[in-house]
């Protein structure tokens, strides 16, 4: 089963939002901020470990994760196995 029609060759313009997502994340918005006190409440209640654990998980939202970079092994950076320094 082939594509019929015409294609849009230029495609979306660039900035250009997804009115469905820009809805959806309007609720959400609502709903946090609407639950944001009771949210707050409940940590209190909850143990050591299990706040530690979920300020953790939120702390992802906040800050960015590091990701982890391969570095290629140089040996023999200098070709002289020792070096002198003569003072004068």
């Amino acid at each position: 089963m082939g594509f019929k029609g015409t294609p849009n060759l230029s495609g979306r313009k660039v900035g250009s939002k997804n009115r469905v997502s820009s809805k959806v994340k309007g609720m959400i918005a609502e709903i946090v901020d609407g639950e944001s006190q009771t949210f707050k409440q409940r940590l209190e209640n909850l143990s050591d470990k299990d706040y530690c654990h979920i300020y953790i998980q939120l702390m992802k939202f906040v800050i960015p994760t590091m990701k982890s970079v391969d570095v290629p092994i140089i040996k023999n950076e200098f070709p002289f196995q020792k070096v002198e320094i003569e003072i004068i």
